[in-house]
Parts: structure tokens; sequence; C-alpha cells
């Protein structure tokens, strides 16, 4: 048995990867952290700064972990899995088995301006929209979006204030996916085995930002094959 520790995107919760949950492989189990101003921690201050997110999620993840693991992160989650990942190696804690990086450029490319996270609302709105993965049940009612709207703008400004910061190669294998219709094109998903010291491997699925919804039992299979069959291998 194996645990698959999952980071969430901009605007998500520990609820957020409940749909691929069905169709994991029996053997892998879904651990979802959760980030301070969403769900149980609805009350708790929203935050901004990357590293004391990835410092809280540190926390999170020492509590939870008692056995072979991996991280899979998307969008937002991604970036926050390449710094649990080093968080992890700093501290000498136990190394997760494999790394899932998606939908998300490399964090050595810099967020470039206009930021979503100080749109007028009605522009705020629009990008979320186009960007699919939030319901128009939500998008399209206020008091709903009085509800999401400020954890979606603190993530987003997360996100887009992040400086990257050169560091030590990562020790862990890494896998990227992405989809076509995205904005991460397979150069940037190429470009993300500079931060690590193995070669990576890039997944291109149909769709847009939120194509792992889209596929999957092709993503949850992949999870299955990545922990259970190619990481049997010694991964330092």
């Amino acid at each position: 048995m194996m645990d698959l520790i999952c980071l969430h995107f901009a605007g998500g919760n520990k609820y957020s990867f409940y749909p691929l949950e069905e169709f994991l492989d029996k053997n892998i189990n879904l651990i979802t952290l959760e980030l301070p101003g969403r769900g149980k921690r609805f009350h708790e201050p929203l935050l901004t700064d990357i590293h004391l997110i990835v410092d809280d999620l540190f926390e999170q993840l020492k509590q939870n972990v008692s056995r072979p693991y991996a991280i899979f992160g998307h969008s937002m989650g991604a970036i926050l899995t390449y710094l649990l990942a080093h968080k992890i190696e700093e501290n000498d804690f136990q190394r997760p088995i494999h790394l899932f990086v998606s939908g998300c450029k490399p964090p050595k490319i810099r967020r470039e301006a206009p930021f979503y996270h100080d749109l007028p609302k009605d522009e705020f709105v629009n990008k979320i929209r186009d960007m699919g993965g939030c319901p128009e049940e939500i998008l399209g009612n206020d008091e709903l979006m009085a509800l999401f709207e400020p954890s979606l703008r603190a993530d987003f400004k997360t996100i887009e204030t992040f400086t990257y910061e050169k560091k030590d190669l990562l020790k862990m294998r890494l896998t990227v996916f992405i989809g076509n219709k995205d904005k991460v094109s397979w150069e940037d998903a190429k470009a993300w085995g500079e931060e690590s010291i193995h070669p990576i491997d890039v997944k291109e699925f149909e769709g847009n930002h939120f194509f792992i919804f889209q596929h999957k039992q092709e993503i949850t299979a992949l999870f299955k094959y990545y922990i259970n069959t190619k990481n049997l291998l010694n991964n330092y």
C-alpha cells in the first residue's frame, strides 16, 4: 500500500481530487492536504506567502506519512509540490518515490502581468470562467462567489508573486502532465527536467487547464504505473 499526497489548485480544497479516487488502484491511498482558509480550516486566515504555505504543508505531510508515498500537484499545486520536495530534502525527511506536476509551467518561468489576483471582480470572474474547472453555479452566484473569491484571489496572488530561486537539483523522479489546449507548452513541460537529477517524462492529454478531470482513468493508470511499477527501482 502506498499513499498519494495531493496538493490542490488555486481556489481548491481537500475535496478537489476526490473525483480521481474511484479510479485509483486499490493499493494507492489518496490523501489530500488542505490550506488555511477553506474547508475544515475555513476560519483560519488565508496565506499568500508561499513559504509559509509550504511550511504548513510540510507539517501536514509529517503527520500523514507512515509508508512509501508520492506527491501530485495541479497548477498552483505543482509549484507547491516542487517547493515541498525541496523542503523534504532540506530537512532530510523521507522522500517521496515520485513527483507528479500537472498543468503548470516550471518554476523558473516568471509569471507576467497582468495578474489575476488584482483584477476587478467582473474581469476576475471571466478569467476563472475561461480556465474552466469552476462550476457556473458558483461563478454566476454572488453569494457563493463571496465565499470562494477570497481564496481564489489569495491563491493567485501566491503564485503570481512567487520568485524563483535556483536550488540544488531534486533527487526525486518527476512526471509532468499537460493539456494540449492549456497555456503550458511541450517545451515548458520539458523545462521541468532542469529541476531534477533524473530524466523526466511528459504526458500530454486532450483538453484545457483542467484536463485531469476529463482523463481520470488515464491519469490514475499513470499513477499506478509510476508508483507501483517503475519506482520499484531505487529512487536515489
